[in-house]
């Protein structure tokens, strides 16, 4: 017998809380997003709304540990490249939109804190604003293997 679809959760990054410092080029910056109904399943998509227009890395870690120089202590997972020219805005306007779908990535946060740790790296020659005009907002479609309580 098939087990049931676990339902769908969307967690999202805060666009006053997470990366909003300025970014060089291959700079990054780390964000541990709580809200996980548990602490392993499948991330099935990520979108982005992004003031700029720039080369986006979404690097994800099982740990708030994030990376190591000792390969055995990193906690690196994997990662989704978005190019600049993946970014639209409608009609002009806004913010520019990137999303991925049908990832399948799966995810264990062994902290046990049931949450995304998550990096975002910059991979434009342009460099990412600080405050207001560099924020973005990264969400993520995540389904937990089992829901806890």
């Amino acid at each position: 017998m098939a087990t049931p679809l676990q339902p769908l959760a969307i967690l999202r990054s805060d666009k006053d809380v997470d990366w909003i410092g300025a970014m060089a080029q291959n700079a990054g910056a780390n964000a541990n997003l709580a809200g996980l109904p548990g602490n392993d399943g499948i991330i099935e998509s990520i979108a982005i709304l992004s003031d700029q227009q720039l080369a986006w890395e979404v690097q994800l870690y099982s740990s708030d540990a994030f990376d190591n120089a000792d390969l055995d202590l990193d906690t690196y997972l994997g990662s989704v490249r978005f190019a600049e020219g993946d970014g639209f805005q409608v009609a002009g306007a806004g913010a520019f939109r990137y999303d991925i779908h049908h990832l399948g990535i799966p995810y264990m946060d062994v902290d046990g804190t049931r949450e995304i740790h998550a990096k975002l790296v910059n991979r434009s020659a342009t460099g990412k604003n600080a405050g207001a005009a560099g924020e973005i907002v990264v969400k993520f479609s995540f389904r937990a293997q089992r829901t806890e309580v």
